[in-house]
């Protein structure tokens, strides 16, 4: 590393994952500044000092910076993430693998409604292309680079088996089970 041959492998913070997410499916407001989007409360969420009213499930698309903070309520993807809780001061964030990360990734509501936004943009935006090219736009967005091969024949098996579960390869829930399964994958949360 003191040559600056190679980096080592790090994993995104909380708030860089969500927004992530909502650039991917092209959903991420980037307007500067503005009031913060109040929190999204589940039916899950209980407690004292609960807000009158929710926000939405996307926090209308703001970066995560704008989201309000509510000390009993915070978002459960961020936490999974190690958010810092508000409760006292952290000098530096841990860094932790632990399977709630990938339960949040597979289950959580957000990432869910993130792919179906993904997954309907790009059906509009390339309505008559191929699987394989629509995967490759994909893999740009999300990645920045192109599939590799075994990459490339993993997603057109899992569009083909998606197809057979919805009866059509371009319904808009076989693509949107596909660009969930990025939001699962080592390089959506992890920089090289």
């Amino acid at each position: 590393n003191r040559l600056v041959h190679r980096m080592p492998v790090r994993r995104l913070e909380a708030e860089v994952i969500r927004d992530s997410a909502l650039a991917i499916s092209g959903r991420l407001d980037r307007t500067v500044g503005g009031k913060p989007v109040p929190v999204y409360l589940s039916e899950f969420v209980v407690g004292r000092g609960k807000p009158r009213r929710s926000g939405p499930l996307d926090g209308a698309g703001r970066r995560s910076t704008y989201t309000t903070v509510r000390r009993n309520f915070l978002p459960t993807l961020m936490l999974a993430f190690d958010f810092p809780t508000p409760f006292s001061t952290v000098g530096k964030r841990d860094v932790t693998n632990v399977p709630a990360q990938s339960l949040a990734l597979m289950n959580d509501p957000f990432l869910f409604e993130q792919a179906q936004v993904w997954a309907s943009r790009i059906l509009k935006q390339m309505p008559d292309r191929s699987a394989t090219e629509r995967i490759q736009r994909m893999f740009t967005e999300a990645f920045a680079r192109t599939p590799s091969e075994s990459e490339l024949d993993a997603c057109l098996e899992a569009v083909t088996e998606f197809s057979k579960l919805y009866g059509d390869v371009n319904t808009a829930e076989t693509w949107r089970d596909l660009c969930h399964s990025f939001f699962s994958m080592t390089d959506f949360i992890y920089l090289r």
